[in-house]
C-alpha cells in the first residue's frame, strides 16, 4: 500500500515538474515575443520592461520545478541548480524594480 502511494506521488511530481518547466519556458518565450513586438513599434521602455518581467515570471515557474526536483531526488546537483535559479530570480527581480524606477518620469 505504501509503495503504491509513493509511486503515485512520484509520478504526480514528475508530471507537475514537467508542467511547471513548460509553463516557465512558455512565459519567457511569449514575453520575449511581446518585447520584440514593442521594440519594433519603437517603444523601447516598454520593451525592456516586458522582457525583464517575462524572464522574472518564467524563472518563478522554473524555480518551483527545481524545488520539486530537490524533493524527489535531493542530491547536490539539484540543490546547486535550485540555488542558481534562485539567484537568477533574485537578480531579475532587482532588475525589474530598477527598470521600473528608470521608466518613471
Amino acid at each position: 500500500m505504501y509503495e503504491t502511494i509513493e509511486s503515485f506521488f512520484h509520478l504526480f511530481l514528475r508530471y507537475t515538474i514537467l508542467l511547471l518547466e513548460l509553463v516557465g519556458a512558455l512565459v519567457i518565450v511569449v514575453n520575449t515575443g511581446r518585447s520584440l513586438f514593442a521594440r519594433l513599434k519603437r517603444n523601447s521602455g516598454k520593451s525592456k520592461l516586458l522582457l525583464t518581467e517575462g524572464i522574472s515570471s518564467g524563472l518563478s515557474f522554473l524555480l518551483s520545478s527545481e524545488i520539486l526536483k530537490t524533493i524527489v531526488a535531493p542530491d547536490w546537483k539539484e540543490i546547486g541548480m535550485t540555488s542558481v535559479v534562485l539567484l537568477m530570480r533574485a537578480a531579475m527581480t532587482f532588475l525589474v524594480k530598477w527598470e521600473e524606477k528608470q521608466e518613471q518620469p
